[in-house]
């Protein structure tokens, strides 16, 4: 065959790329608000506009324990763009993009162009990449720099090269200032000997090579992490970690007793979002290469499954969204595998229907997440979290509406239940300079605060109940007037606002 002429396959690249592009920024930022603001976004945008607008504060999320890599983007988001959710959502949706490049490349070094197109393909359909991609959480950020960090780890191994070692040590050490679990990208670097060439001639000097360039990654990317230190909270990461992950001694103690629960939570939220066919697919290649001892499918399996039994031994607490970071390498197991499938030519019509299962159920899936959220058929402690409970933000867009009206003209005060998390920064956001506003929230709430009935003696003053439900439509209490009700999804569960009259 002749190869093709350069022209023609920088025209393939174009079309291609071009395609991915659109299909993936369609899907992305179609109805980026659909999903409301949840208790952690608005946590995130917080903190991100605080270390916009004040220096002293850049440091601000290790109050809690987070690092700040996310929080800092989103900041620079937040300078240009003047929804401050649709900046922090923006970050995870260039990240996302980010994280489809990667995933290319990635498949593409390791098995062909078919499956790199195939895994770049499932990426932007899958509803559990589309669902974190379009919020402003950490994940995205931290799934798109592990690719990159494993695309560039393999790079080395195959080709020791001190410019691979910088790389790669950049891209591990942007991840553990992402989020804590990033320290896996650095443990796991040995393994990229699985695609080493131990058959070569020159391999003991290669080995040499790559021995002295993994230990540069090594100290760049702690060089990167270390300089957290320059805060006085970094202590706090450690203190948040302990809220999540077992303690060495608890380990000891009782190593798994949160296995059986861990991994039946893992497991079945992998199936809902993803379906049983395309779950028995990347079963089925890790075990065959395991079997075959493919050092590539082996690579891959070690990516997906060392965080996935991390979590299900060590986690006291998980999230749906604690899987995305190793999910990518279980998609390009998955193009694999069909791709093989397809060549059995003799079944083709048959697996013609397994593939329409493994796309068209969670495109639809995807579609509903654009369109009618609640209805989507995805983890149902994301429903919960997202769509359907107390965390929802349903009701901040309306409330925020109304009160951007009411300072228009007037001083307004605003109570919320709430100090920290949803409310009140899901509202303060919107008014991080307004002169015009006063916002304060108050924890537990049992009744209107003393506070909040003497600011209604002076000026226009309202409060937001969100997790009380008990309240009635009309609570009896003339000091208080129903503005707006907002159910949470589909749920039981509505955010209500009042004018506290005086």
């Amino acid at each position: 065959m002749k190869p093709k002429p350069v022209v023609l396959i920088q025209l393939q690249s174009l079309i291609l790329w071009s395609s991915f592009s659109v299909l993936y920024f369609a899907t992305r930022l179609i109805n980026l608000k659909i999903v409301p603001i949840f208790t952690d976004e608005a946590i995130y945008t917080y903190w991100a506009q605080v270390a916009l607008h004040d220096p002293a504060n850049r440091f601000i999320s290790l109050e809690d324990g987070k690092q700040p890599l996310f929080i800092w983007i989103a900041a620079i988001f937040q300078q240009f763009i003047p929804d401050p959710l649709i900046a922090g959502r923006l970050v995870s949706v260039f990240a996302g993009f980010g994280s489809l490049v990667g995933i290319y490349f990635l498949a593409r070094l390791l098995f062909s162009e078919k499956v790199a197109k195939l895994a770049a393909f499932l990426y932007v359909i899958l509803p559990f990449t589309l669902l974190y991609d379009r919020m402003a959480l950490f994940d995205s950020l931290l799934t798109m720099l592990g690719i990159w960090a494993v695309y560039f780890s393999i790079k080395m191994a195959k080709d020791p090269r001190f410019e691979t070692a910088m790389l790669a040590s950049f891209a591990i050490g942007l991840t553990m200032i992402t989020k804590s679990s990033g320290i896996l990208f650095l443990y796991l670097l040995p393994f990229s000997l699985l695609v080493f060439n131990f058959k070569s001639r020159d391999y003991s000097f290669r080995l040499f090579k790559w021995v002295i360039f993994s230990v540069v990654t090594f100290l760049l990317s702690q060089v990167i992490y270390n300089s957290l230190r320059l805060s006085p909270l970094f202590y706090m990461i450690e203190r948040k970690e302990s809220e999540f992950i077992r303690s060495f001694n608890e380990i000891i103690n009782n190593p798994f007793i949160q296995l059986p629960s861990n991994l039946h939570a893992l497991i079945s939220w992998f199936v809902q979002y993803n379906g049983w066919p395309l779950t028995i697919i990347a079963v089925l290649v890790i075990t065959w290469g395991l079997i075959r001892r493919k050092g590539v499918i082996i690579l891959l399996s070690v990516y997906a499954l060392a965080p996935f039994l991390a979590e299900s031994i060590f986690n006291k607490v998980l999230y749906p969204r604690f899987m995305l970071f190793y999910f990518p390498y279980i998609v390009i197991l998955v193009s694999f595998g069909v791709i093989n499938l397809i060549r059995w030519k003799n079944y083709l019509k048959y697996l013609w229907v397994i593939f329409a299962i493994i796309f068209v159920f969670p495109a639809i899936n995807s579609y509903r997440l654009l369109t009618e959220p609640p209805k989507a058929n995805i983890a149902d402690a994301d429903l919960g979290q997202y769509l359907n409970d107390w965390p929802a933000g349903y009701g901040v867009e309306e409330i925020v509406a109304i009160l951007k009206h009411e300072t228009k003209s007037q001083p307004v005060y605003v109570g919320t239940e709430g100090t920290f998390g949803l409310l009140p920064f899901a509202i303060q956001i919107y008014f991080y300079s307004n002169p015009n506003i006063q916002i304060t929230g108050f924890w537990p709430v049992r009744d209107i605060p003393q506070q909040v009935l003497e600011a209604a003696k002076v000026k226009k003053t309202f409060f937001v109940f969100n997790e009380n439900q008990n309240l009635p439509d009309d609570p009896g209490n003339p000091r208080l007037k129903l503005i707006g009700k907002y159910q949470k999804g589909r749920g039981n569960s509505f955010m209500r606002f009042y004018e506290v009259v005086p």
